[in-house]
């Protein structure tokens, strides 16, 4: 059935389902059907689009995920002014959102066969040749599409001053970055309930193996393993839990449910998983108290997931969360970096230096919060400029900072995100 009358048969199906009080089913039909009229469009079109017509206030979010626009919806939002809100807004859609040129249609479709293939249960070196074939093929759309073409632009010069690389130098990473984008998330992607009984991943090289067991023994209590959002992280993060000893829990802090983090530990392992905005952060500082709990965080976003603090990123004044310094201040625990990233064909884990997690004589705990959350953002900083086509948010960074806000509002019109 064409897209565009399915969209349109879902939102009378909504209409219906808002008449008869039945408004969580309305809201959920209406997104559905957003989601298939965005799917139909190149995401910088989605950006005009959003500059044009925002996107309903609220908790409802609109992603940029590896498989496509997604709308996250929370249990807030299922009531009946949040179902006539996004009725009114798919229905009040600018005519010309509807309309696109056979360039932009060709690369919808190349882009469909991505998602397909991310979603296939191919094995990775299939996929990774599949998409491959389909950025390059894609790459070269992108010059004659006005609004990737501008967006680009806006990227880069937001980019420049941060990275301190030439134009030429900063397209060829962003082109970089469309295939990690893809290729990474199929990797993680291999973590999920149909290999639960499998080992972890062998293809990781760990220098600091034998140095993380020895650090564990010396401190053998709970402990935060923090990274970013580069590589297999996923992966990654399943290979060191699965160092510990048997019957030791793991706490995974995620985004949403559909996160293949929720399959990361061995099967050896005990798994509690725990949700940004629905479960509160004190279950994760109960646990990190008891004593005997591992929890892994991502400390690479800003304030759609958190409090954040201000810290200096990149060279300039940035906003991350501090939720996971704080998690570890309060939970009692140290904490241990790590980031994963591929090198000459081969995922690497390295290990940073354990952080210290006790506040200072003179300190308050928000205080240690900032001290910490800096250290890690100077680790984070290390990192992507080591490989920076490799992290999911590279295209986002110049909204991390405060330097120009115009900028940041084209840059980051529609949140990146979705799927760890």
């Amino acid at each position: 059935m064409n897209t565009r009358i399915a969209a349109a048969r879902l939102l009378m199906e909504a209409g219906a389902a808002h008449r008869d009080g039945n408004y969580a089913e309305a809201l959920s039909l209406t997104c559905k059907a957003l989601e298939q009229m965005f799917a139909r469009r190149e995401p910088s079109v989605i950006r005009a689009l959003l500059r044009e017509y925002p996107w309903p206030s609220g908790a409802t979010r609109l992603l940029h995920t590896e498989v496509g626009p997604r709308i996250e919806l929370s249990p807030q939002d299922f009531c009946a002014e949040a179902s006539r809100q996004f009725l009114d807004y798919a229905a009040g859609m600018p005519v010309w959102f509807s309309r696109r040129t056979l360039v932009e249609a060709v690369y919808v479709f190349l882009q469909r066969r991505a998602a397909d293939c991310l979603e296939s249960a191919l094995a990775i070196k299939q996929q990774q040749r599949i998409l491959l074939c389909l950025h390059r093929l894609r790459a070269p759309l992108q010059s004659r599409l006005p609004a990737a073409a501008a967006h680009r632009e806006a990227v880069i010069l937001g980019l420049s001053p941060l990275l301190h690389e030439p134009h030429a130098a900063l397209r060829r990473l962003l082109q970089q970055h469309d295939f990690y984008f893809e290729y990474n998330y199929a990797k993680r992607c291999e973590h999920d309930a149909a290999a639960e009984s499998l080992p972890a991943q062998p293809r990781f090289v760990w220098p600091d193996r034998e140095a993380y067991a020895a650090l564990v023994r010396r401190h053998p209590g709970s402990r935060v393993l923090v990274t970013i959002h580069m590589g297999d992280f996923v992966g990654a993060f399943r290979c060191i839990a699965e160092q510990v000893e048997d019957g030791r829990t793991v706490m995974s802090l995620q985004r949403e449910s559909r996160s293949p983090e929720a399959d990361a530990p061995g099967a050896a392992l005990h798994l509690q998983v725990l949700r940004h905005g629905a479960d509160a952060p004190a279950e994760a500082v109960a646990g990190l108290r008891k004593g005997d709990r591992s929890l892994g965080v991502l400390f690479d976003l800003r304030d759609d997931f958190g409090t954040t603090t201000e810290v200096m990123f990149f060279g300039c004044r940035a906003h991350l969360v501090k939720g996971p310094a704080l998690l570890a201040i309060i939970g009692r625990a140290p904490i241990i970096p790590f980031v994963t990233w591929e090198c000459a064909g081969v995922d690497v884990i390295e290990m940073e230096d354990l952080i210290d997690t006790r506040v200072l004589h003179g300190e308050s705990v928000g205080m240690a919060a900032t001290r910490i959350t800096q250290r890690l953002a100077l680790l984070a900083e290390r990192w992507i400029r080591r490989a920076p086509a490799q992290w999911k948010y590279l295209p986002a960074l110049p909204g991390y900072c405060h330097r120009n806000s115009r900028l940041n509002g084209q840059v980051t019109a529609l949140a990146p995100g979705g799927h760890a």
